[in-house]
C-alpha cells in the first residue's frame, strides 16, 4: 500500500509539472520567463557546452579583420598614452585602403577562391565633416570605392534613419544600391536587464523600411538564399540566441595577430597583416567582417556571466560577437530552435516520476523520516539528469530544452509538501 501511494502521489506531481511546464512553453517570450528562467538555464548550459567546446560548422571561413591596439600604435593612430588621436570618427580613409587590398587580392586569385561578402561595422550615419552633412577627402574616397563593381557584396551598417552613403546624389552610388552590390543592414545587440548581451535584433526599421540584421544577410550570402524563411522573427528569445566561443589561442608575427576561436571557421585578424600572406583557400565563399577592437573602443558589450570569453575579460567587441551570431547560425542552420512541446512533456513527466519514485522509495526502505533531505535528494537528483539531458539534445541535436522550468516547478511542488506536513505537525502538536 506504501508503494502504491509513492507511485500515485509521483503520478500527480508530474501531472501538475506537465501543466505549468506547458504554460510556460508558450509564454517563454514574456520578459518575466526571459530574465528569470530563459537566461539562467542558457547562461548555465553556455558554460557546461558552448564556451569552450571546440565546433565545426562544415561551412566556409568567417573571417574577422579588427583595426586592434596593434594596428593603431604601428599607423600612428594612438598617442602616447595609447589614446585615439583622430578625433571622433575612425578615418575612413583607412577603411577605403582595407578595401582596396581586398579588391587587388581578388583581381589576382582565381574565381573559386574569391569572397562572398565583406561587412563593414562602421556608422556611418553622417561625413566626417563637422554637422555631418558636407564630405571630406576621405567620404569622397569612400563613395568613389563603393561604386566600383567587384566579385563579392559589400555590406554597410545602417544605425540610424540618415545615412550619407545611402542618401547619397551620387549616381553610380545608387546604381550599386539597385543591383545589390551595396546592402544596408542593422547591427542591434539585444541588452538584458543585466546588462549582458544573449541575442541580436533580426530586423530594424528606419524610416518606414525594414532592414535584416547583418547575421541574416550574411548568413543569406553563404547560403545561396533569396528570401527568408519564417524561422527569423522580429523578437524571439530563444531563436535569436548567439553562442559565445572564447578564442583558443593566439598567434603573432611581428604586427600580425590571429586569434583563433573554438568555432573552427572563425579566426580574428589584425588588419595590420597582409592579405597576401595568407592562403587563397582561406578566401573561398568566405564573408570578411571588418571593425575596431582596440582596448579603448567604446563598441565593446558584457556577454554571457557564466562564460570566460578571455582570460582577463569578459567582454567582446561588436565584431566578435557579430561574428559568433553568423558562427551559431550556420551550425544551427538559421536559428535556435526547441524540443517540441511533446517531447519535452514526456521528460519531464517521466524524469518527474522515476526521480520522485526512486527517492521516495529509498527513503522508506531504509526508513528515513527527514522530509528535509529528501526535498533536497531529488532536487539535485532532477537538476543532474535534467542538465545532462538538455546538453544532450543541444550538443548532439541542436534543440533547446529548458531545464531550468522543470527543476524549479520541482522545487514548488516539494516546497509545498514539506509545507503540508510541517502543517499538520504543528497542528498535531497543538493538539495534543
Amino acid at each position: 500500500m506504501e508503494i502504491q501511494k509513492i507511485i500515485r502521489s509521483a503520478f500527480w506531481k508530474a501531472i501538475v509539472a506537465c501543466l505549468l511546464f506547458t504554460l510556460s512553453y508558450f509564454f517563454y517570450n514574456i520578459e518575466l520567463i526571459r530574465a528569470n528562467i530563459e537566461d539562467i538555464a542558457f547562461d548555465v548550459t553556455n558554460k557546461i557546452t558552448i564556451n569552450n567546446h571546440p565546433e565545426d560548422t562544415k561551412q566556409a571561413h568567417v573571417m574577422l579583420f579588427a583595426f586592434d591596439d596593434a594596428y593603431m600604435q604601428s599607423n600612428k593612430l594612438f598617442d602616447s598614452n595609447n589614446n585615439r588621436n583622430y578625433g571622433y570618427l575612425f578615418p575612413r580613409g583607412r577603411i577605403v585602403e582595407f578595401i582596396e587590398n581586398i579588391d587587388e587580392l581578388v583581381s589576382e586569385i582565381e574565381a573559386k577562391n574569391q569572397p562572398k561578402a565583406l561587412f563593414i561595422d562602421y556608422d556611418m550615419s553622417f561625413t566626417s565633416m563637422p554637422f555631418g552633412k558636407t564630405l571630406s577627402q576621405d567620404d569622397i574616397k569612400l563613395l568613389d570605392v563603393l561604386t566600383k563593381s567587384r566579385p563579392y557584396k559589400i555590406l554597410l551598417a545602417k544605425t540610424s534613419d540618415y545615412n550619407f552613403i545611402e542618401t547619397s546624389t551620387n549616381i553610380e552610388i545608387q546604381t550599386a544600391i539597385e543591383e545589390k552590390r551595396i546592402k544596408f543592414v542593422s547591427v542591434p545587440l539585444l541588452l538584458s536587464g543585466d546588462n549582458v548581451i544573449r541575442r541580436y535584433q533580426s530586423h530594424k526599421i528606419f524610416n518606414q523600411s525594414e532592414y535584416i540584421s547583418a547575421e541574416i544577410a550574411l548568413w543569406q550570402i553563404l547560403n545561396n538564399k533569396n528570401k527568408l524563411s519564417e524561422q527569423f522573427q522580429k523578437e524571439d528569445t530563444i531563436g535569436n540566441r548567439i553562442w559565445m566561443k572564447a578564442y583558443e589561442s593566439q598567434e603573432a608575427d611581428e604586427n600580425c595577430i590571429t586569434d583563433r576561436s573554438y568555432w573552427k571557421k572563425l579566426s580574428r585578424y589584425s588588419a595590420n597583416c597582409s592579405l597576401f600572406d595568407f592562403a587563397e583557400e582561406d578566401f573561398s565563399g568566405s564573408v570578411m567582417l571588418l571593425g575596431g577592437t582596440y582596448s579603448k573602443n567604446g563598441d565593446k558589450f558584457n556577454v554571457n556571466p557564466a562564460s570566460i570569453i578571455n582570460v582577463s575579460s569578459n567582454r567582446f567587441s561588436g565584431l566578435d560577437i557579430h561574428g559568433n551570431a553568423l558562427m551559431t547560425m550556420l551550425h544551427l542552420d538559421g536559428s535556435m530552435q526547441r524540443l517540441s512541446l511533446w517531447l519535452s512533456l514526456f521528460i519531464v513527466f517521466f524524469s518527474f516520476i522515476i526521480l520522485s519514485v526512486f527517492t521516495s522509495i529509498s527513503f522508506h526502505l531504509f526508513k528515513v523520516k527527514n522530509t528535509s533531505k529528501e526535498f533536497f535528494l531529488m532536487l539535485i537528483l532532477n537538476a543532474a539528469l535534467l542538465i545532462s539531458i538538455s546538453v544532450y539534445l543541444l550538443r548532439e541535436h541542436q534543440l533547446w530544452f529548458n531545464w531550468f522550468i522543470p527543476l524549479v516547478l520541482v522545487q514548488l511542488i516539494e516546497s509545498y509538501k514539506l509545507f503540508e506536513k510541517a502543517k499538520n505537525k504543528l497542528s498535531r502538536s497543538k493538539n495534543v
